[in-house]
């Protein structure tokens, strides 16, 4: 919120509580409401945009995923991505190192 609008609300609220004798009535709900409406809305957060997955992973997860389906295409699955099995167990050895690509390689593969 900006101040240039911040600052009279607060004074109009203020002075409303401040200049009350003993005898007046609260402050009329209504132009209170009313004067918070004039105020900007608040901006709703946004959503963090997911980062990119790092491309070992997103390989791995998408030659998981399509062996899950078809366990017998295994090989044709990894040709196809350019790996034999070896690599394939290269490539998960290195995600497998390191904590962070080791949780989001599973985040992936729950996705």
């Amino acid at each position: 919120m900006k101040i240039t609008t911040t600052l009279p609300l607060l004074l109009l609220l203020t002075s409303a509580g401040c200049d009350k004798k003993a005898g007046d009535k609260p402050a009329d709900d209504a132009k209170i409401a009313k004067a918070n409406s004039k105020a900007e809305p608040k901006a709703e957060p946004k959503e963090a945009t997911p980062a990119p997955l790092d491309p070992r992973v997103a390989k791995a997860a998408e030659i998981a995923k399509a062996i899950d389906k078809d366990p017998a295409k295994a090989d044709e699955v990894l040709a196809a991505k350019g790996l034999d099995r070896d690599g394939l167990e290269a490539l998960m050895y290195e995600i497998a190192k390191d904590p962070k690509l080791a949780a989001t390689y599973e985040q992936a593969r729950a996705e």
